[in-house]
């Protein structure tokens, strides 16, 4: 009887242990890109961060999920130009760069430009290969408010890490904020400058796994020497 249990304890744990190290090739990530320094001119209505993207993928997965989340108040928005030579409302710099992407839900914007050499304005030309733009002309065409955009990202091969990475100037990010105070002000806004990439955190799935597996495997060989 005891040696059938230590038996299935064993196996129980040599089985967790297995699925743990297979699921190591594949821990969620999760990295936050704030913007909440103004480069130059006005300052946006309320506390920073005025705008938050999140991207959610899987270590050798191919693909990711972007939300784009405005926290703006006032009359304050993000729009952009309709063109790839034009400032666009929100870029971000990649590398590897994005094959293809697409809107799933939310606000999604009218204009996508995934190519390098885009121009953010003063914060650096060609520092950024995508970004988006809210460019129909009117209250419709703008990201204000509460609103979100959500994309899926598709990558030639497998992510080891998070894509978004500082440029040569030192941003992850930048974005085009307008209607600021009376309406007239507007402002370019960073993610912080100079600083490493945000911090990808692991979700605590994996390792909780893991402990469960030591402790079963070391109960059964307690067990064996208790019995013996």
């Amino acid at each position: 009887m005891h040696a059938m249990y230590i038996r299935r304890l064993l196996g129980a744990g040599v089985f967790l242990a297995a699925a743990w190290g297979g699921s190591a090739l594949a821990v969620p990530m999760t990295q936050t890109i704030d913007l909440g320094s103004v480069y130059t001119g006005a300052t946006p209505t309320g506390a920073p961060p005025w705008l938050s993207a999140a991207f959610s993928y899987e270590t050798g997965a191919t693909t990711g999920t972007l939300t784009l989340m405005s926290l703006l108040d006032g009359g304050d928005f993000v729009q952009g130009g309709s063109n790839a030579n034009a400032q666009p409302g929100w870029a971000f710099s990649l590398s590897p760069s994005v094959q293809s992407l697409s809107c799933t839900s939310g606000n999604c914007a009218d204009a996508v430009f995934n190519q390098a050499g885009l121009n953010a304005g003063p914060t650096g030309t060609g520092d950024y290969n995508l970004a988006f733009s809210w460019a129909v002309q009117g209250p419709g065409g703008r990201l204000d408010g509460a609103e979100q955009a959500v994309y899926d990202l598709i990558f030639a091969d497998a992510l080891g890490a998070s894509p978004f990475v500082p440029n040569a100037a030192g941003y992850i990010s930048a974005a085009h904020i307008q209607g600021i105070g009376d309406g007239d002000d507007s402002s370019f806004v960073v993610d912080g400058g100079q600083q490493p990439p945000p911090v990808d955190v692991a979700e605590p799935a994996g390792t909780a796994l893991a402990w469960l597996a030591l402790m079963l495997v070391g109960l059964g060989a307690w067990q064996t020497r208790r019995i013996g």
